[in-house]
């Protein structure tokens, strides 16, 4: 089996810009990373076909989400990479922190494939994907308890009026 430990030290190299990218919020700091040809799949099962459509939407989203008051990081927990000639498939999942923009914390977890190709200055990200849970995300839920919280609220409020109406009707 041949010993691969340099390539993954280089690998290892790239995840560290990436996660300090995410905190720092210098997505553009990975572009030297990534292949002419990268693409990227998020777990929103949005399609990148390049990294400027990518960090286009990265900046888009992370105002949505964040504004100006939130953060955001993301720990990878790589499994070993597999390697076949000048390609790895690097897998794992992430822990990921989040503050949203009304100070609220989220902490998930999603599962996460890239696949690198070894060029002369060295490794670079090809294929990417995102993947997260979609019924324990917990944005997702916030969001529904939120509606149903308020759903239930105006109905209440709603029914209440209604029946003072029906009593000083009759």
């Amino acid at each position: 089996m041949e010993n691969r430990e340099h390539d993954r030290e280089q690998l290892r190299a790239i995840q560290a810009v990436f996660e300090q990218a995410i905190i720092n919020n210098s997505i553009e700091d990975i572009r030297q990373y990534t292949h002419k040809d990268f693409s990227f799949v998020s777990f929103t099962d949005r399609s990148f076909k390049d990294f400027d459509s990518f960090a286009k939407q990265w900046g888009v989203t992370r105002e949505q989400m964040l504004g100006q008051k939130g953060k955001f990081s993301s720990q990878l927990n790589p499994e070993p990479s597999f390697f076949y000639d000048d390609i790895a498939i690097c897998h794992g999942c992430a822990t990921n922190q989040m503050k949203d923009k009304k100070g609220k914390d989220f902490v998930y977890t999603s599962n996460w494939t890239v696949v690198c190709k070894k060029e002369q200055e060295g490794w670079k990200v090809i294929r990417a994907h995102n993947s997260l849970n979609p019924f324990s995300n917990p944005m997702l839920v916030a969001g529904v308890k939120g509606r149903i919280i308020g759903t239930a609220a105006i109905t209440f409020t709603v029914g209440i009026i209604l029946g003072a109406i029906v009593c000083k009707l009759f």
